[in-house]
This record gives C-alpha cells, structure tokens and sequence, in this order.
C-alpha cells in the first residue's frame, strides 16, 4: 500500500513538476521577447536612436550569455532547485527595477540583470527537466520551448493591443507588459515548495568538475562530441535569425509604412500564431522524425522565407512579406527544438548545468552582435538587402544538421549509468 501511494505521489509530482519548469520557460521567453514586441513604445519613452534602440534591445541577450555561463558552474554546485527559487525571485525583482527605470542607463542595467537570469534559468531548467523526466517525456518537455516563446510573444501582444485600443498611453504598455512578466515568475516561485531536488544531482560525487576536465570528456564520446559541436553550429544560426528577423518583426511591419498601429499589432499577432501550431506539431512529431529532421525541414523553411522575404521587400512587394514571415516563424521554431535538448539529454550529469550554460552562451553573443547592429545595418543598407544577409544563417544550419548531427532521440546512458550507481 505504501509502495502504490509512492508512486502515485511520484506521478502527481512529475506533472506538477513538468507545468512549474514550462512556467519558467514563459518567464524566460518573456524576458527575451518583451523589448523586441513593444521597441516602438519604449522608443517614445525614453526617444531613443536607432544605435541605443539596437544595444537595449541587445543588452538582455548579452546578459543571457553572461548568466548561461554563470548559471551552468552555479546549478552544478548549488543544485536544481535552489538555482531555481533564487532566478524567480530576481526575475521579479528586474522587472519592477526596469519599471522604476527614470533614464536608459537604469533600464539598460535592469535588462542586464533580467538577461543575466534568463540565462541561469535556461541552464538550470534544461538540466531539471533532463534528470527529473523519464525518456520520450523529457524529450517531448523539452521541445516545447519554442511553442512556449510563441505563447510569451503573443500574450505580450494581445496585451499591446487592447491597451491601443484603449488609448493606453506607451507608458502604461510597457508598465503593465512588465509587470504581467512576474505572474508565471511568482506562481513558479510559490509552487517550487513542493517539487523535489534533481535524484541525479544528489547522487552525483562529482560536483565541481573544471570547464577543462568537461571539454576532455566531451572530446572523448563520439556521440556527445558531434552533439555539442551541432548544438554551438546550429545555436549561432537559429539565434541570428530570431536576433534579426524574428526579433524585428513588429519593425520591419511598421517601417513598410502601409500600416498604422493596430494594424501592425494584428498582423505581428497573425504572423506569431503560426508558432502555436508549429510549436505543439514539432514537439509531438520529434518521436517520430527525430530531432535531426525536426531541425533540417526547420532550416529550409526558414532559408526558404528569408530568401522570399528580402526579394519581397527589395521590390516593395510588402503585402506578400506576413506570408513569408509566417513560413519562417514556422521553420525557426522547428530548428531551434532540438538544439538545447539534444545537449541536455547526452551531457553527464557531473557538467550537465555548464553544457548547457556553454551551449546558450556561444548561441547568445552572436545573437547580442547581431541584434545590436540590426537597426543600424537596416538604416544603411535597407530591409531587403538586410534580410538577405541574414540567409547565411540557415545555410549554416543546414549543413550542421545534415553532415555533424547524429540522432539521439532515446538516449538513455545517463539513467542506465544512474541505475548501476544505485
């Protein structure tokens, strides 16, 4: 009898457990996406150039690098669930510091601070969910980062929306999309009581291996090598499209100029939509195709749109560019699924959190570069030719799906090693 009720105990736990890590998830695309959604409000409030526009849209991903390197060495040592609480906690203590923001030097401080934790969660969270969830489930969870980011986008959004309709002020926008930010923080935050520490991380000896020692074992197993070296490739390419084109969206509508407002908050909420469907059907078919064909279809749609896109733009062809935008919503989301994931389920769990850490790391610096300099690239050479740019990306991608990246799906050394250290 007290062997059934432990286990159904466990069962309610992993469900639990599985919504509070898709919780902090919300809290982390939020973070990512809340500038790149409302840039137009928060360059009314503090009149910014297209330079400054670029580096505080930029700054929350240089502080992601910063904290995915710093959040990997701390859920490590400290553990899971600890790293856990306290980026709760400081997610909503960013979001009223950036409220109370009175100049750009304090909100650029205030999304360092949000990006730095952003960071941490995403390694700490991935490690979580890879030692608490059983395989096929922890695969599926993982996946479902994207859909999460579509959700995140979309509700800022429909918040924009209805304050325009209201004839909100752009104070009061970007006020309440940040405050909206803390609730997924706070629900994680109170419920994280109750779910348990990572088995894995507790039953690990090793709790402080170098950033040396862990580059010598990932060199040493084939599979982990070509996993990582995948995961750095394809992370730089899927992070510059969504830190270009993805990010830019609601720029690049408004700046064709055919569009007033609401109209451009329709369209932007019409063209992130995509990403619900694609997000879910991604997750559910990565069982059956895998991530290594999950990520090559993701990469030729997204080369596909980008192509079409800067063609469109170039010859102000501009009320075909939310189709093509919609095609590549879809592509990136499937070509960003497996990237984390796939690093995740085959590291150790002695340097899990930092493979993971290194991984977003790589994949945030270029997509800081790049976000930086959008703004001012496309005032210089123009959307088209900017957007046309971006396609070296994908072409990237592509090639580290098809010739490094060897399937994974299933892989279970890291329980079975678990299981005979037990």
């Amino acid at each position: 009898m007290d062997s059934s009720v432990n286990k159904e105990e466990l069962r309610e736990n992993k469900r639990y457990f599985g919504w509070i890590m898709l919780a902090s998830i919300l809290t982390d695309e939020w973070n990512i996406f809340l500038i790149p959604q409302t840039n137009l409000f928060v360059e009314n409030i503090y009149r910014l150039s297209s330079l400054e526009l670029g580096i505080i849209t930029g700054i929350v991903i240089l502080g992601a690098a910063i904290g995915s390197f710093l959040g990997g060495i701390f859920t490590d040592f400290f553990g899971r669930k600890k790293v856990f609480q306290i980026d709760m906690g400081l997610f909503i203590f960013s979001a009223i510091f950036s409220i109370l923001s009175y100049d750009v030097f304090l909100l650029m401080i205030s999304r360092l601070i949000a990006g730095i934790v952003v960071g941490a969660d995403i390694a700490n969270v991935y490690a979580y969910i890879m030692e608490t969830e059983e395989p096929g489930k922890r695969e599926y969870i993982g996946s479902l980062g994207p859909l999460i980011a579509s959700f995140s986008i979309l509700s800022i959004n429909g918040i924009v929306l209805v304050l325009l309709l209201l004839k909100g002020s752009s104070l009061l926008i970007w006020d309440l999309s940040l405050l909206f930010s803390c609730i997924p923080a706070t629900v994680s935050l109170a419920l994280s009581r109750g779910i348990k520490e990572s088995i894995p991380w507790k039953s690990e000896s090793n709790k402080n291996i170098s950033f040396k020692k862990m580059f010598q074992k990932i060199r040493s197993k084939d599979k982990l090598r070509d996993t990582s070296i995948y995961s750095y490739i394809s992370g730089v390419a899927t992070t510059i499209e969504v830190g270009t084109f993805a990010f830019f969206i609601p720029f690049i509508v408004s700046k064709t100029g055919i569009f007033n407002e609401i109209q451009v908050r329709l369209i932007v909420l019409s063209i992130y939509a995509i990403g619900i469907p694609a997000g879910f059907i991604g997750a559910r078919l990565v069982s059956r195709l895998g991530f290594k064909r999950i990520s090559c279809y993701g990469y030729l749609m997204t080369l596909i749109a980008l192509f079409l896109s800067a063609i469109f733009l170039i010859y102000q062809f501009y009320y075909f560019v939310p189709v093509t935008m919609m095609i590549f919503v879809w592509g990136n989301h499937w070509n960003s699924q497996p990237i984390i994931p796939t690093q995740a389920i085959v590291s150790n769990t002695e340097f899990r959190g930092k493979s993971i850490g290194i991984t977003n790391f790589i994949s945030e610096v270029p997509a800081f570069l790049s976000i930086s300099i959008f703004p001012s690239f496309v005032n210089y050479f123009g959307l088209g030719i900017s957007t046309m740019v971006i396609c070296i990306a994908p072409i990237f991608g592509l090639m580290a799906s098809i010739f490094i990246y060897k399937e994974i799906y299933g892989h279970t050394s890291d329980i079975n090693k678990l299981k005979i250290n037990n």
